[in-house]
């Protein structure tokens, strides 16, 4: 936690430092292909047998350091990923290869983009949210008051991205050519997870004021409020009408999306930083702790597997495998099968 109150404190100055970061995790449609960010490096492995496909760059650059998730475009052709050195960069996800870098941020690139069919909208500490098109030309820019590590957000139909910043406000740009359409009143805190979108068209997003939040699509206004026993670092997921995340002190809850009513809640063993993951009737998430945490939708706790390390980045459900990121572990990515059971694999990056 040392290492992400310290990251928050610099992002609202404007000191910049060496970070020695956290892991960022996705995986590709088929389930083939798992890309790792961990520090100065991006991994291609594969799912099966944790072997490398590739890495990027080929030598190791201290000046550049990965916290997002990479995140592939919808095409599939190319693998976008933010860096603190102010650049977003693609690759071509098969061979690891650049295709381009936008460079256009003044700051550094905490955040992953949210990719639509044909534009890329990635946010900055520069207080900015930048999109591009899909060849890394700047389409537009659009400015709020303080930092955005959070992944814009959208919804059918809407004409908008929802960019929620640490000036505890959360923004509406038209999305296609950035003018601000609204602005929530003050949230109370800082927000740096992605908000998330309910069925009925209502945001959701948590807090470092102590709360979840439901907000109206139609003017920005709270709606709802729930009060957490700490700082909600990251965005709740959504399953059936009900929000699942977690709090720094390591409270993880269940609300109702209709009223925000508890419908349980289950004490971790440590604060938890990432959005839950969900795969049939069971959540999966992580704490700053060893800890990876397998709960039903009934809030009873199916199984717990401690895997050495801290983790600030969700799983990844991959085909029968669930697949984790701890940092400062011996291996920065560990497969384990569903139940949390078994250890498939630990990748072991090249040298």
């Amino acid at each position: 936690m040392i290492i992400l109150i310290s990251m928050f404190l610099a992002a609202c100055s404007s000191t910049i430092y060496a970070s020695t970061g956290w892991q960022g995790l996705s995986v590709n449609p088929d389930a083939t292909t798992a890309y790792l960010t961990t520090g100065t490096q991006v991994y291609a492995v594969d799912v099966n047998t944790g072997s490398e496909k590739w890495h990027y760059p080929q030598s190791a650059n201290s000046k550049i350091n990965f916290y997002a998730n990479p995140v592939l475009t919808l095409d599939g052709q190319q693998l976008l990923v933010a860096s603190y050195d102010k650049n977003l960069y693609s690759l071509d996800p098969s061979t690891g290869v650049q295709k381009w870098f936008f460079s256009g941020a003044s700051n550094r690139l905490v955040g992953s983009p949210l990719v639509t069919q044909d534009m890329i909208f990635q946010p900055s500490s520069d207080h900015s949210v930048y999109a591009l098109n899909l060849s890394g030309s700047l389409v537009w820019k659009a400015q709020t008051s303080a930092p955005i590590w959070a992944t814009p957000a959208t919804q059918n139909n809407c004409g908008c991205i929802y960019v929620a910043s640490m000036d505890h406000y959360l923004y509406e740009f038209n999305i296609a050519d950035g003018t601000l359409m609204q602005k929530s009143p003050d949230l109370g805190g800082a927000i740096v997870g992605t908000p998330a979108i309910g069925s009925d068209g209502s945001i959701y997003l948590g807090t470092f004021n102590k709360e979840m939040l439901a907000l109206n699509s139609t003017d920005l206004s709270i709606k709802l409020r729930f009060a957490t026993q700490d700082w909600v670092w990251n965005g709740p997921a959504i399953y059936n009408d009900v929000l699942y995340f977690g709090d720094l002190s390591d409270s993880f809850y269940a609300l109702n999306s209709s009223d925000l009513t508890a419908l349980w809640r289950i004490q971790a063993n440590n604060a938890i930083v990432d959005t839950p993951v969900i795969s049939g009737e069971n959540i999966f998430f992580t704490t700053e702790s060893d800890m990876l945490y397998i709960v039903n939708t009934s809030g009873n706790i199916v199984n717990t597997k401690a895997i050495g390390g801290v983790f600030y980045s969700s799983p990844v459900i991959a085909g029968n495998s669930v697949l984790v990121a701890p940092t400062g572990f011996s291996s920065p990515l560990v497969a384990l099968s569903l139940d949390g059971n078994t250890q498939k694999w630990m990748f072991t990056p090249t040298k």
